[in-house]
């Protein structure tokens, strides 16, 4: 059968380099994408040695020091024109003490992930070192490409844009645009919920001013949410920002005190408040790259 070629990477992306920098992934679902990368987006691939390695730790793909030594084989293997994480789950935070930040901002290079790669995410950020993107990870990756928005997200996510993204989103509560207004524009920032929370007076925690930031979450209960986002509050993360977005909650509930909790959050906060933006555990998966400009529509439905 004959496989239908995609290039989803600009044509400067040759070969991409995969790690896990957390935990660790199945391996028959990585040599899937593995095949799925090389012959349906017509790019090269290497698996970093200790990428498929159980550590000690049965919720870590090998040690931090393996996982460490990992990413840094491929930041120094001038062949690797990207870094696409495996999956998520728990240890990237680990890698940061001692990850070369130099060596990556002089490399400069796309480092794909989401969930627990927003710990990678948000610390090249705060040092100024590579192209953090959110974007579907290895496991799965084939899945993902399958939906029509993910895929064409995927594939323009590093085209650079002469406007700001518009995000057409639905509002929180009161505190929002109303649709035919000015829009909300600033710099995309997305992390997982749970990480951002963890990172709190830590270096790895970037400069938040003027920002529109973007949450998800996943197999969460409501209160355990609103201890993440009252302690951002209270730590002035959120005063920060000029808006929130919700992605999706996966698997978190009740599903009644979410919408609650969102609303009370807008309140409490007087920030824009938004949900609909397709970025966490559910499909499609679609794809930004954090700091770009992005300009938010207010959606015409009705308010959460």
């Amino acid at each position: 059968m004959t496989v239908k070629q995609e290039r989803l990477f600009p044509a400067s992306v040759r070969t991409i380099g995969l790690t896990s920098p957390a935990s660790l992934p199945d391996a028959a679902r990585i040599a899937e994408a593995r095949r799925f990368l090389e012959e349906t987006c017509c790019v090269k691939t290497v698996l970093a040695p200790g990428a498929l390695r159980r550590g000690p730790m049965k919720y870590c793909c090998g040690t931090p020091e393996s996982r460490l030594s990992d990413f840094h084989s491929l930041l120094n293997d001038p062949g690797i024109d990207l870094i696409l994480c495996t999956r998520g789950g728990f240890g990237s935070a680990h890698l940061l003490p001692e990850l070369d930040f130099d060596l990556l901002r002089e490399r400069n290079l796309p480092v794909y992930g989401y969930s627990d790669i927003s710990a990678l995410h948000l610390a090249m950020l705060a040092k100024r070192a590579g192209i953090p993107v959110c974007a579907p990870m290895a496991d799965g990756f084939p899945e993902a490409m399958a939906r029509p928005a993910a895929r064409k997200s995927f594939g323009t996510v590093l085209r650079e844009r002469t406007v700001p993204r518009r995000l057409r989103l639905v509002p929180v509560g009161e505190n929002v645009c109303t649709p035919g207004t000015s829009a909300i524009s600033g710099p995309l920032i997305l992390s997982n919920l749970t990480v951002m929370t963890t990172l709190c007076g830590t270096p790895w925690l970037p400069d938040l001013n003027g920002c529109i930031l973007a949450l998800e979450d996943v197999h969460e209960e409501a209160r355990v949410l609103d201890r993440h986002l009252t302690h951002l509050v209270q730590a002035g993360i959120i005063g920060q920002t000029a808006a929130v977005v919700f992605g999706y909650f996966t698997e978190c509930g009740p599903k009644p005190q979410i919408r609650r909790l969102l609303r009370d959050f807008a309140a409490q906060t007087g920030k824009p408040v938004y949900t609909g933006l397709a970025f966490g555990h559910e499909h499609p998966k679609c794809s930004y790259r954090l700091g770009e400009p992005v300009t938010i529509i207010p959606s015409r439905k009705a308010k959460v």
